[in-house]
């Protein structure tokens, strides 16, 4: 679908804020659905600004570039690390969903491992 000119939107929002009919009338009266209306008023109010809105939608993009080379290096000085404290000790804006991805994607595997370290008793000699 094809955003709404500049000068519709304007127009809309105009009449709106002039009183010159509801979100139905206003609808009917320039061709589009009283939710278009009502979104345009709204985001008038709301952002200051009646330009199309982009949306991300789908996947969001995975770790890459320079981030992706600063995950190589703290992978090799903290082995051990979290998903999550990966994503805190650089930065990133994703989820571990993600970084687990990434991860993968880079050749990575992990197995579960305790965080305690093993028994060491030796075994009592008759």
């Amino acid at each position: 679908m094809t955003p709404l000119s500049m000068d519709l939107r304007k127009r809309i929002v105009a009449a709106y804020l002039n009183g010159e009919g509801s979100h139905a009338t206003l609808g009917a009266r320039f061709c589009v659905s009283r939710s278009v209306v009502g979104k345009l008023v709204r985001q008038d109010r709301e952002q200051g600004t009646l330009e199309p809105q982009v949306h991300l939608r789908g996947r969001k993009a995975a770790v890459r570039g320079e981030k992706e080379e600063e995950l190589r290096q703290h992978l090799q000085e903290h082995p051990d690390a979290t998903l999550r404290e990966r994503i805190e000790a650089l930065g990133l804006e994703c989820s571990q969903k993600t970084m687990w991805e990434t991860l993968r994607r880079l050749g990575w595997r992990f197995k579960k491992n305790r965080r305690v370290p093993r028994n060491r008793i030796e075994k009592m000699l008759p």
